[in-house]
């Protein structure tokens, strides 16, 4: 089972979702951790540039064989598999909490275009929304619509990201907004590369931009009152994604010279923001 020691012991400060650890107990904390560690795992397994596909689906392979030993006591000996058991033991998450990523995952293997935004939203659905509901089984957050909210957090996040990072992610031959919105706004795929911005891609950019902001709003309309003490966590990190989003709002989605990231000041004005939205709960 592959694993990465550094991501199993630490915090990962270096992520957008830091400053959402702050608000959980010990073994919370323990917990995300280390499948923050799975899923960094598997994402690095497809980003690996030396690797041929083949390689990468075994890698894969290994790591569902590992998930399944997970699950029916046979633990992988490794320092990674371990805290997974562990947090698999003290929290409600499930096989496809895990499965569910490395499906996604391997879609990257092989990027090819997605035709439509239902077919986005089934990518985001394995890779950011199986990480929402297992986050809120380690926040304890118990609720009918928790799947539902899960689910449009997470395409929130990954559509985001899929903004900021729109220009990397052609350098490395993947387009993930879809065909039909290209063609809407009259947009080639070249045309998320290059140094240009022309105002066809800026709409476009404002289009989905707009289309977050809807499942921003649309996650926390379904948080559940009474468990919103729970919900803390997921809050700071909608909030520090929505300034995130916000602030390449501002700067005239600029997004390919570089990765827009949040100053302190700006962390600090997003977990206001997350104490605001607690309150409107």
């Amino acid at each position: 089972m592959p694993h990465n020691p550094q991501i199993v012991i630490n915090v990962p400060t270096q992520s957008s979702f830091a400053p959402a650890f702050f608000f959980l107990d010990k073994r919370q904390r323990a917990a995300l951790s280390a499948y923050y560690g799975f899923a960094r795992a598997a994402d690095d397994i497809a980003d690996d540039p030396c690797a041929p596909v083949e390689e990468k689906r075994a890698r894969l392979a290994a790591w569902r064989g590992g998930v399944e030993g997970l699950f029916s006591g046979d633990v992988p000996d490794t320092p990674l598999a371990r805290d997974l058991a562990r947090a698999i033991e003290a929290f409600p998450l499930k096989r496809e909490h895990f499965l569910r990523v490395l499906d996604g995952v391997e879609m990257d293997l092989e990027p090819g275009p997605f035709p439509s935004f239902a077919d986005l939203e089934t990518y985001m659905s394995r890779v950011a929304g199986a990480v929402g509901l297992a986050c809120l089984a380690v926040f304890r957050y118990e609720d009918e619509a928790a799947p539902a909210l899960a689910e449009r957090l997470g395409a929130a996040v990954q559509l985001t990201n899929i903004i900021r990072d729109a220009a990397e992610d052609h350098a490395a031959g993947r387009v993930y907004l879809p065909q039909e919105d290209l063609a809407r706004f009259g947009c080639r795929p070249e045309d998320l590369g290059g140094s240009n911005y022309p105002p066809n891609f800026i709409e476009l950019m404002q289009f989905e931009a707009e289309r977050a902001r809807g499942f921003y709003a649309g996650a926390l309309a379904l948080a559940a009152p009474g468990q919103k003490r729970r919900l803390v966590p997921a809050l700071v990190m909608g909030a520090l994604y929505r300034a995130l989003l916000e602030k390449i709002e501002r700067g005239g989605f600029r997004v390919k010279e570089g990765r827009a990231r949040l100053s302190r000041a700006e962390k600090l004005k997003a977990l206001y923001q997350a104490w605001q939205d607690y309150r409107r709960i």
